[in-house]
């Protein structure tokens, strides 16, 4: 079993703004394990975390991104661990400056990025498909290139959904309620 999620990290000091902006408000419950339709927590370094259930969730709406990059820096990723595939974008001023995606179902060095990429993108390509060469290339059991997208989202945010999460700036994650969504009965 894998994940199916999507986040979004906002750098902001007024995390109420951004829940109102975002149409999630913060309960008292915990989510460590997230189990949560949306949980959040604070990240080191000034960033908010927004953790949405399915790689499509709402959370990575390109009209939120642009709405919340207006005011704020915002990291997004896309993440479907079933079929290997993993996206990032960066916003700010209400544009997108870079985008990476990988999707294994188009071939395990399928790796897409466009846009002002962080300065350390093209060793971090050259590198994992080297060592995805290295593993077996396209037969190999593991797809390293699957990662690219999400750790330049790591190197701003200091989050990556599959690593112990050291970034955090409390405790353990929370859930939210999502007033976007339908109540379910």
């Amino acid at each position: 079993m894998g994940y199916s999620i999507a986040w979004i990290a906002v750098q902001t000091p007024n995390q109420a703004s951004l829940f109102e902006q975002a149409r999630v408000h913060p309960t008292d419950e915990a989510d460590e394990y997230f189990e949560s339709p949306i949980l959040g927590a604070a990240l080191n370094g000034g960033w908010f975390l927004l953790v949405g259930q399915s790689c499509d969730h709402r959370l990575i709406d390109p009209s939120l991104l642009a709405s919340l990059s207006g005011r704020w820096p915002c990291v997004a990723c896309s993440i479907e661990e079933h079929v290997m595939f993993s996206s990032a974008v960066f916003w700010r001023g209400g544009v997108q400056v870079w985008s990476a995606a990988h999707d294994a179902q188009k071939g395990i060095f399928n790796l897409v990025a466009s846009g002002d990429l962080p300065s350390s993108f093209a060793n971090l390509r050259q590198r994992t498909l080297q060592e995805q060469e290295a593993e077996g290339g396209q037969t190999a059991n593991v797809d390293l290139v699957f990662d690219v997208p999400l750790l330049l989202a790591k190197e701003l945010t200091g989050f990556k959904h599959d690593e112990e999460p050291t970034c955090l700036a409390q405790p353990t994650p929370i859930a939210f309620v999502d007033e976007a969504s339908p109540v379910r009965q």
